[in-house]
């Protein structure tokens, strides 16, 4: 018997029936064209993900109106019959491998920027600005609210003419079908205003009336927002039974809007499927299918979903930007090599920053086509990996793929590097996932780890003569040696402390310097050790290299812990037995904290004379991770395999 039999039983949502109950959902790009076209970057990504075993993909946004529908700087578009041959192409791609696809049908509304109007006024139901936003819309006309209805009916009957299986409405996180549905932005006297439903039902209705009852429409919801005046979920569970009374086909719950958008994209804090009870609300006394989504990244806890029949389908986002297998994996019982999400959320920082969709973990994520084929030209040649952290273990996999024999030596007992203090602090058990699931793809290709040797360059060359040498040995806490006391006995760097929080007695008074998310992150370990713990920052904020929604999540919980007090614009002047001195950077006053522990969180710095001797004594000898510049994961592991891929 299969292992996950519910997951991999087929489905139906209307008429399409579907392979499995795995579906990756709209997650933005931007690797379409700037003019909203497909692009072969597009569907490269989309068909590495249908290859991978996917039931149904939901596309990206694609807006109804180019003008004023674009929530990002480049968007896929609908708008027009000039963008049919670029969708359907996109359609074949994908359905080839029996994994359907639908349209995510989108308008932006008050939820965008003036520079992606071309300077003209944002518009939105009602005069409301989003909070997030902080500009003005203008209020749609009736017969604008009417045209807009006609603009997402032209869009789906295209996307049919494409030869796309149905559409999705994004109905949810704050956009405008959810600006009409919600009393926190629709004001409207007229019938619009009245019944916030009748927008998105007239949509969904009209679709229906010119694709037939045999082309499904999703739509997508937020079952609560959130936020005050918003939909809660006594309200969501009203909309999705009047939508389904409607007609649609499938409910896909979701939550949120962009003035809470810590619950639409989830930083590592939320647990795992942790809203997928808003599925099960909505789902009670439905009689069409209910798709839950929400931080799911393995297969037992979407299984674990549809057993206990909170939702009839699971939708994994980023758990696909990972590894574009997990499905073919999680179904052939080899779930442990899935490259689990860290809830890093560097993919969205990517599409804020307007760039293009990356994932810290999958170096290949938004790039398939500049990363196709590993070239198999190893020959069997010895490459000598120094560090077994994520960087040297993705080198070493990708090394191993092209057919070089990768040998990793690792100083401590234990390969993982940064991700095992990383571990360590609350609710971070994700890094752990992802450490073990390097592990595992390491140990299915037969890569040996030298653990507990201090590999040294004579050494090596004396042994192996590698044809090359990827340095990966991480980098070294900063310990400011001009400040008196930082060598006394009761001072310690943070890696320390995470890797061994005994060293740390309960109930102890902690100093923590440097406000970074390191910093953060060992202030709530130690606050759990019922210790009482200052953090002590010179800039005027805390985490401020960190991105917004997860800093926002965090200041939330420091806020709220009663063990942790905050001193920013406070600089460390000296360390005693059992006190801080410190000085006040806005007025020069001098101060004392009683202190029995201090914690230094002041950063790393590369090893730069270990590298410097690897360098003087192999000509190729190549550097990743955060041996060349200490930074976060996602520099790790792009930078060790771009020099794997490209080593020749």
């Amino acid at each position: 018997m299969a292992k996950y039999p519910l997951l991999f039983s087929e489905g139906k949502i209307g008429s399409v029936t579907i392979k499995n109950r795995v579906v990756m959902p709209p997650m933005g790009t931007i690797l379409c064209g700037p003019d909203g076209e497909m692009t072969d970057h597009l569907i490269a990504y989309y068909s590495e993900r249908a290859a991978g075993g996917t039931g149904l993909i939901i596309t990206e946004i694609v807006t109804v109106e180019y003008q004023f529908g674009k929530a990002l700087a480049s968007q896929l578009r609908l708008d027009n019959d000039r963008y049919i041959a670029g969708f359907s192409r996109l359609a074949g791609a994908v359905q080839k491998y029996g994994t359907k696809i639908f349209a995510q049908l989108h308008h932006a509304g008050r939820q965008t920027y003036t520079n992606f109007t071309d300077g003209k006024q944002i518009v939105a139901p009602s005069a409301i600005a989003s909070k997030a936003i902080g500009i003005e819309p203008r209020a749609l006309t009736t017969e604008e609210v009417k045209e807009l209805v006609q603009k997402f009916i032209d869009a789906a009957v295209r996307a049919q003419i494409a030869g796309f299986d149905g559409v999705e409405l994004h109905g949810a996180h704050g956009y405008l079908i959810n600006q009409f549905l919600s009393p926190h932005s629709n004001h409207r006297s007229d019938e619009y205003g009245k019944d916030r439903l009748r927008f998105t039902i007239e949509i969904l209705q009209g679709i229906k009336e010119k694709c037939g009852s045999d082309f499904p429409v999703i739509v997508r919801f937020s079952a609560d927002e959130f936020i005050a005046d918003g939909i809660n979920l006594q309200e969501g569970r009203r909309i999705g039974a009047a939508i389904a009374d409607a007609g649609a086909d499938a409910l896909h719950v979701s939550s949120g809007t962009y003035e809470s958008m810590p619950v639409i994209i989830e930083p590592y804090m939320y647990k795992e499927g942790w809203k997928s009870y808003l599925a099960q609300e909505v789902k009670q006394g439905l009689n069409i299918p209910v798709i839950a989504v929400g931080a799911i990244k393995r297969p037992a806890k979407a299984e674990e979903i549809l057993s206990q029949k909170k939702a009839d389908f699971v939708a994994l986002g980023r758990a696909h930007l990972c590894d574009s297998q997990w499905a073919m994996k999680a179904q052939s019982g080899n779930e442990d090599t899935i490259v689990t999400c860290i809830g890093c959320m560097h993919c969205i920082d990517s599409i804020f920053s307007m760039r293009k969709i990356e994932c810290a973990v999958n170096a290949r994520t938004g790039r398939e086509l500049e990363f196709q084929e590993f070239k198999k030209d190893g020959m069997g040649r010895k490459v000598a990996v120094i560090g077994a952290g994520p960087a040297g273990m993705e080198a070493a996999r990708v090394l191993k793929l092209r057919g070089f024999e990768p040998v990793v030596y690792e100083q401590s007992n234990e390969a993982g590097g940064q991700l095992i203090p990383g571990c360590k602090p609350p609710d971070k058990e994700v890094i752990k996932w992802y450490q073990n699931s390097l592990l595992k793809n390491v140990e299915e290709l037969n890569i040996e780890i030298k653990t507990g040797v201090n590999a040294q360059p004579q050494q090596v060359k004396s042994n192996d003569n590698p044809y090359a040498v990827i340095v990966s040995i991480g980098a070294k806490p900063i310990v400011p040696s001009i400040i008196p006391g930082v060598n006394n006995e009761n001072v310690f760097n943070a890696i320390e402390v995470l890797n061994n929080p005994i060293l740390i007695q309960d109930k102890s008074r902690v100093s923590i310097v440097g406000g970074g998310m390191t910093g953060c992150e060992l202030a709530e370990l130690l606050s759990n050790k019922n210790c009482m713990v200052t953090i002590i920052e010179m800039q005027s904020e805390l985490a401020t290299n960190e991105n917004e929604i997860t800093r926002t999540a965090m200041l939330k919980r420091l806020e709220d812990n009663k063990n942790i007090q905050i001193l920013t614009c406070h600089k460390l002047e000296s360390i005693k037995e059992d006190t801080v001195e410190l000085e006040n950077l806005e007025t020069g006053e001098k101060k004392q904290l009683s202190a029995d522990y201090t914690a230094l969180s002041l950063g790393l710095s590369p090893l730069v004379n270990e590298i410097r001797q690897w360098k003087e004594m192999f000509d190729k000898t190549f550097v990743v991770g955060d041996a060349v510049f200490p930074s976060k994961v996602a520099f790790a592991i792009r930078t060790a395999f771009d020099v794997a891929y490209t080593l020749s």
